[in-house]
């Protein structure tokens, strides 16, 4: 194929668009309002995923020593911790430490610790995990540490997340596939219209020995186009609702005290974002020209 011929398709097919514009302005609206509702989807499970491994950074695992366990041998089950692969980082709270945050906790209510020190708590440890997926098996490996009284993490937390992340994630791709198949439908009878009103110009073109990529290829630029200004239209509309959304919420969230819940930055993922979507709008557009035109090609 010639320098020469890639260009005319392509001027083909970009005329085929502009001479189509009704036509064309409803299947980018199409792509557009797809690629939308997969962009919501996606920024959506991809904070949660973020989120969930900033969570997992947190000090929330507590393990708290036998009651009867002095400061000295609790040292020791501080090590043993400490060797354990899942654990990233440990801090041991001693028995005053601990009995100075119980006396805030129950400010305004003194009598209740009435006559009591802090020998009536245990020594614990508040560990940093490096991947709290991980929690279930440092939970039996924390149990199984001679001296180990408790261990207390939020399971259900961490476990609502696991779902939601799990279900987001699957809805997001089965939300893909349905969105490529129905663009794709639409674009493929979109383009079809076109290609019918020029079916006795096609018959003409097979007749004088023209290449079924000839002709294909224009109507497979026309797919593209539609398919990229689609996309470019989707991504200016997320990325600025997005950005809307994203600081407000992480404005709110810092208001409140609460620093390590944050929506991931447009500027981290725009790149990617773009690229999805381009390569979507694009794939959809091509699929959509192919399947309108292969039936015409056939002789």
């Amino acid at each position: 194929m010639t320098l020469r011929t890639i260009r005319f398709m392509i001027k083909e097919g970009a005329v085929n668009t502009y001479k189509n514009k009704l036509m064309s302005l409803a299947s980018i609206c199409i792509v557009s309002a797809s690629l939308v509702i997969f962009g919501i989807f996606f920024l959506i499970s991809l904070n949660i995923s973020a989120n969930m491994k900033i969570f997992g950074e947190q000090p929330e695992v507590v393990v708290f020593c036998e009651p009867d366990m002095d400061e000295a041998q609790a040292s020791l089950v501080g090590e043993k911790i400490s060797d354990l692969d899942e654990v990233s980082s440990v801090r041991m709270v001693t028995r005053k430490e601990y009995f100075e945050t119980v006396k805030e906790m129950f400010e305004g209510n003194t009598g209740l610790l009435e006559n009591l020190d802090e020998t009536f708590l245990p020594v614990k440890f508040n560990l940093m995990l490096g991947d709290y997926e991980k929690c279930d098996d440092i939970e039996e490996s924390l149990k199984n540490i001679d001296g180990v009284w408790d261990v207390q993490y939020p399971k259900k937390v961490v476990e609502f997340i696991r779902s939601i992340s799990y279900w987001l994630r699957f809805l997001s791709i089965l939300l893909i596939i349905v969105l490529l198949l129905i663009a794709t439908f639409i674009m493929e009878n979109t383009i079809k219209l076109t290609v019918h009103a020029r079916e006795k110009e096609i018959s003409i073109m097979q007749y004088i020995g023209a290449t079924d990529g000839y002709i294909r290829w224009p109507f497979i630029v026309e797919g593209v186009i539609i398919g990229f200004a689609g996309a470019i239209i989707a991504y200016a509309f997320v990325a600025y609702g997005y950005t809307i959304i994203a600081d407000s919420f992480n404005n709110d969230i810092l208001q409140i005290g609460i620093e390590f819940i944050r929506l991931i930055d447009i500027r981290d993922i725009s790149f990617l974002l773009v690229l999805l979507f381009i390569m979507m709008g694009t794939l959809v557009g091509a699929m959509g020209s192919w399947m309108s035109i292969r039936k015409y090609l056939k002789v």
